[in-house]
């Protein structure tokens, strides 16, 4: 019996890919990803009684510094490389704040990599772990504020990714400061060579969201903040 003309043709436009596919016919290769320069401002608040209405956790819990990968080095071509000062975008923005009274920066820092699939992507590691911070995800204790830097402690993990056609950001920081009060009660100082020094605690920022490129995006708690810009690049 003869197949009509509309019949025979369909068979064969259903017939072509599984023979195609049979033959071991290599599929189209995958899209490359989009490379993006990532910008990225940590700042303090410096009002003291910042943070002084909210319930903290003495152990809020630590970034997960061991699985993140540390950025390469400037000129190394690779992705995740960090960027020199000289690129900076937000180099207004740093000089805003440092005249500030309300706020000083704390970090800055950019690098350049490609954004992939938000189930592959990885975290990189931003600043760098105080002597007193452990580098696991197990939180300290308090500890005397002269085991670190106050100024400049604030390291955590952050990963740019996509989900479908948007891009993502995951950001993970913690800053060691001084206990989030007016004032520091005699009980919660700690005596050294005979001397009261202030205990200082950490305070944690996890946030992950939608992000626009090419716009300055926010991130922020009572204590500290971020600002975050992606901008498109060219692969090393």
């Amino acid at each position: 019996m003869k197949l009509p003309q509309i019949s025979r043709l369909l068979l064969i436009l259903l017939l072509v890919p599984l023979c195609a596919q049979a033959a071991g016919t290599p599929t189209a290769p995958s899209r490359a990803p989009n490379w993006y320069d990532l910008e990225l401002i940590v700042f303090r608040y410096t009002d003291p009684s910042a943070g002084s209405m909210e319930t903290w956790p003495a152990n809020p819990g630590m970034p997960d510094w061991d699985s993140a990968v540390p950025l390469n080095p400037n000129g190394s071509g690779l992705p995740y490389m960090q960027l020199a000062s000289s690129s900076f975008r937000l180099e207004s923005d740093w000089q805003r704040l440092t005249r500030s009274s309300d706020y000083q920066p704390l970090l800055h820092i950019a690098w350049t990599q490609p954004a992939i699939d938000r189930a592959t992507a990885l975290f990189v590691r931003i600043g760098m772990p105080p002597p007193a911070a452990p580098p696991t995800a197990t939180a300290p204790t308090p500890a005397a504020a002269s085991s670190a830097d106050t100024s400049t402690s604030v390291y955590g993990t952050a990963r740019l990714s996509t989900t479908g056609p948007y891009l993502h950001f995951d950001l993970d920081l913690v800053y060691l400061g001084t206990p989030a009060k007016v004032s520091i009660p005699d009980s919660a100082q700690q005596t050294v060579s005979g001397n009261a020094i202030p205990l200082v605690q950490w305070y944690r920022l996890i946030q992950d969201r939608r992000i626009d490129a090419g716009k300055v995006n926010y991130f922020d708690q009572p204590l500290f903040g971020v600002l975050l810009l992606v901008t498109p690049s060219k692969v090393p």
